[in-house]
């Protein structure tokens, strides 16, 4: 696995401009609550003017394959929001 670099990092000059959305996972245990929080908080500090659209789903990024109505309905609304 690629950790990246500095470089890597998101910059506010590009990233900032474009609408996002995190979808929070309750049960993943992947990338726990606490590690998911802190990465919308960075977001956020970083893009304050733009800051992301939570949605928080039940189950990890298993449940996603398994069972994906619930994933399937964000999707399908934040693409509503599109058009």
């Amino acid at each position: 696995m690629d950790v990246g670099t500095s470089d890597d990092r998101a910059q506010a000059a590009t990233w900032g401009r474009i609408p996002k959305t995190y979808i929070r996972l309750t049960d993943d245990t992947s990338l726990p609550l606490a590690l998911q929080d802190r990465l919308i908080r960075e977001g956020d500090e970083l893009t304050p003017d733009n800051p992301y659209d939570v949605r928080t789903l039940p189950g990890s990024h298993l449940k996603w394959l398994t069972d994906p109505a619930s994933a399937a309905r964000v999707l399908g609304e934040l693409a509503a929001l599109l058009s």
